[in-house]
């Protein structure tokens, strides 16, 4: 797996490679019993408060850490290729200093590449170098635990 960051203050990029088809990849990200064993930065989990993947539909996700903190996000979804793309809205509930009461947007472009597929993130429309800096952080370490589910392997 590798990672791409961008530099730009107002985004995140992040590109991963894993062994698996676009179809299973695609599928980590719209199933929310799959949603539940990866979503979040690592020492989090997240809990499936709603998520009806359709466009105009709406998705909230309540993140725990390890120690106990909860934050919640919330958006719709913009756009649904199936093992294309997949765009939605995400705002922050409790920490005011990610979203500012703003939308971002998050897309997710899945392509097959070298038997396997490459899944890329970019989360636009940040509002602060410290939102980049957090958002970069939870994805970063997100795209991980991504990939062991897809491998099949557990985390403890």
């Amino acid at each position: 797996m590798s990672d791409e960051a961008a530099s730009d203050i107002n985004e995140v990029k992040l590109s991963a490679w894993y062994a698996v088809g676009v179809h299973q990849a695609f599928s980590a990200w719209t199933d929310p019993d799959k949603i539940t064993q990866w979503f979040g930065p690592e020492n989090y989990r997240a809990e499936v408060l709603e998520m009806e993947v359709k466009i105009g539909g709406r998705w909230r996700f309540k993140m725990i850490s390890q120690s106990g903190d909860v934050s919640h996000h919330h958006g719709r979804y913009l756009a649904i290729e199936p093992d294309r793309l997949l765009s939605f809205t995400w705002q922050s509930e409790e920490d005011e200093s990610l979203t500012e009461g703003r939308e971002t947007r998050v897309s997710v472009l899945f392509c097959a590449e070298s038997g396997g597929s490459r899944v890329t993130l970019v989360h636009e429309r940040l509002p602060t170098l410290k939102a980049k800096q957090v958002l970069e952080f939870g994805w970063s370490s997100g795209m991980p635990k991504l990939g062991r589910l897809l491998e099949g392997k557990r985390d403890d």
